[in-house]
């Protein structure tokens, strides 16, 4: 009878009714039998016995801030090292004005890294009014486009060539223009620059050339 009456009070954590205290009472001896069947349903959030769930995991690190309070430290809210991307694309879109001509032009480098850059450009636009800037000589839709050629020889020498061309109307206009500049000594550039226009004019053409050599100091 002392070992059910002992198995009965290792089981009371588990029961929520109070106990017969009458010796050999049925009752008694069914809970020290299986002390699991005669405990309360639960229909709450949180069971009376809420002593014996398991521990929830260990709590989330907090900071104080300034004030003295501590503040919740969520998941994720640590600082990095900040990251940059240095490169820059290589096509560009352009719209502009100005007195004589209205438009817009795409821009693709094709090659910039290195001793040799190619770029290409390409736009329409609407030509306001003519001879002011190499194109053709009449007002009206126009058709523009750019090709960039340069190549560098060591710290001191680059040569670039650059072909434009124009066309609308029934007319159309190409220059080609090269330039070289060698670095003689420091702040010292020569510089020479050759160019040819070509233009037509209701079936007809016209082409014109001029060169130019400069030596030059920055200061």
């Amino acid at each position: 009878m002392l070992g059910a009456l002992g198995l009965a009070l290792l089981g009371g954590p588990f029961v929520t009714l109070p106990l017969p205290v009458s010796p050999g009472d049925p009752t008694l001896m069914a809970i020290a039998a299986d002390p699991a069947q005669m405990r309360l349903y639960c229909f709450s959030t949180r069971c009376g016995d809420a002593e014996w769930q398991v521990a929830m995991s260990a709590p989330m690190p907090v900071e104080r801030s300034n004030a003295g309070r501590r503040s919740l430290r969520l998941p994720g809210s640590q600082s990095y090292a900040p990251l940059s991307a240095p490169a820059t694309p290589r096509e560009s879109q352009t719209l502009y004005s100005n007195d004589f001509r209205i438009g817009t032009r795409y821009n693709v480098q094709a090659m910039r890294d290195g001793p040799t850059q190619v770029g290409l450009a390409l736009g329409a636009g609407y030509r306001l009014a003519p001879l002011y800037d190499d194109g053709i000589n009449q007002a009206g839709p126009v058709l523009r486009g750019e090709l960039n050629l340069g190549q560098q020889f060591g710290d001191r020498a680059r040569l670039t060539q650059r072909v434009q061309f124009e066309s609308g109307r029934g007319e159309a206009f190409v220059k080609q223009s090269m330039s070289l500049d060698v670095n003689l000594w420091p702040n010292w550039t020569l510089e020479s620059d050759f160019a040819i226009r070509h233009d037509t004019q209701s079936g007809g053409g016209k082409e014109t050339a001029e060169s130019s050599i400069e030596l030059r100091r920055r200061f």
